[in-house]
């Protein structure tokens, strides 16, 4: 009778155990889908939405659009719609090199060394977020796939 009861507190303790370690992803940043369309976590996050576009792909000019182009430093959501024909992204980059003076590499890329996060490469006509916690300072916002940037999709974003 012991033994069993022995037993019954030790499966009562793994099972407490393993219910503390479901899987929470409360770090920097988080994306969360919702038929098709990703929607920024809730919480005490500042918004700060981002409109990606380009008319004819490579073809034609690229633009990215910041609202607001500052915000308190601290937790924001980087809000990013793909409002053009062909797959964009958004990077983060911590930086006092004006947004439109970037060294741009031979295949039209810019160096992601400073970079404290991004929405990766996401198709037209979608929406994704990231929550990034943002020090205070200067940053440009770029859009990083192979000639995007010189094409226009560039934008300065302060966080105060």
């Amino acid at each position: 009778m012991k033994r069993a009861k022995a037993v019954v507190m030790v499966l009562a303790i793994v099972g407490l155990t393993l219910a503390g370690c479901s899987s929470d992803d409360s770090s920097g940043s988080s994306t969360t889908t919702s038929g098709g369309v990703t929607v920024p976590p809730t919480g005490d996050s500042t918004t700060v939405n981002i409109e990606v576009g380009d008319t004819q792909g490579l073809d034609g000019p690229m633009t990215m659009t910041v609202s607001p182009a500052s915000a308190a430093a601290g937790s924001i959501t980087f809000v990013v719609k793909n409002t053009g024909t062909i797959e964009h992204e958004m990077v983060v980059l911590k930086t006092d090199t004006p947004f439109d003076a970037l060294e741009v590499d031979a295949e039209g890329k810019v160096s992601e060394d400073t970079s404290i996060g991004e929405v990766a490469e996401f198709a037209a006509g979608t929406t994704k977020s990231v929550t990034l916690d943002v020090p205070a300072g200067s940053y440009a916002l770029v859009c990083n796939i192979a000639k995007h940037y010189g094409m226009g999709m560039r934008a300065a974003f302060t966080a105060t």
